[in-house]
């Protein structure tokens, strides 16, 4: 097996940085694939920021077990690039499978609500739950001297917030209006995707430019 690749802590930023612009990228395109089929109310976007929640301290708590048995770049790179497929399929299969959900929760007639929740909840849960494991790998990688941790983990976490802000505002106000939900998260997946490739080394530039040329 090739040894991991030399790595910076200043290549943990950009990386914190895209995981959380993706994660609330990919909540703000969840609310504009649902919208057709159960509606935009109050409770549905309830159902949708609940469960990316959710997801989300899920993914803190494994991607924290997991760093401590086998932190490395090239994990970390595999969680991007994993997040990243996922969330670029999600645009091509939502519509099949949003349709066949209100079909069937509409002959048993439940309403808007169950239908959100099952429906972010058969699609969001796996790529928002490995963006949810970003954060604790590159805190552990990150992480020389234990007398620094607050300071490490402080700043990781502010960056990823800062991801956050912008992966709110922009596809909200820029990209969707603009591109459309579906380009907005293939831009997503193909910055995931990009963010990975120092982890991994040449080998994952490869798999961004596949993905670089499908978006």
């Amino acid at each position: 097996m090739e040894p991991d690749p030399p790595l910076s802590p200043r290549l943990l930023y950009p990386v914190v940085v895209v995981g959380g612009a993706a994660s609330l990228a990919t909540e703000i395109s969840a609310s504009r694939l649902l919208a057709p089929y159960f509606g935009s109310s109050t409770v549905v976007w309830a159902n949708i920021i609940g469960l990316i929640l959710v997801y989300l301290s899920v993914g803190y708590w494994v991607g924290g077990r997991i760093a401590d048995r086998h932190a490395s770049p090239r994990s970390l790179g595999a969680l991007l690039l994993g997040a990243s497929a996922c969330i670029a399929a999600l645009p091509f299969i939502a519509h099949p499978v949003l349709g066949v959900a209100r079909s069937g929760l509409d002959a048993l007639s439940v309403g808007a609500v169950a239908g959100s929740f099952v429906a972010t909840l058969a699609l969001f849960s796996v790529p928002v739950t490995l963006l949810g494991m970003v954060s604790p790998f590159a805190v552990r990688l990150a992480l020389r001297d234990v007398s620094e941790a607050g300071t490490v983990s402080g700043r990781l976490y502010s960056l990823s917030t800062m991801g956050s802000i912008a992966g709110t505002f922009l596809p909200a106000i820029v990209t969707i209006p603009w591109a459309g939900t579906q380009r907005t998260m293939l831009g997503a997946a193909l910055l995931l995707a990009l963010s990975a490739v120092p982890l991994l080394g040449m080998r994952a530039a490869t798999v961004a430019a596949v993905i670089a040329g499908r978006a």
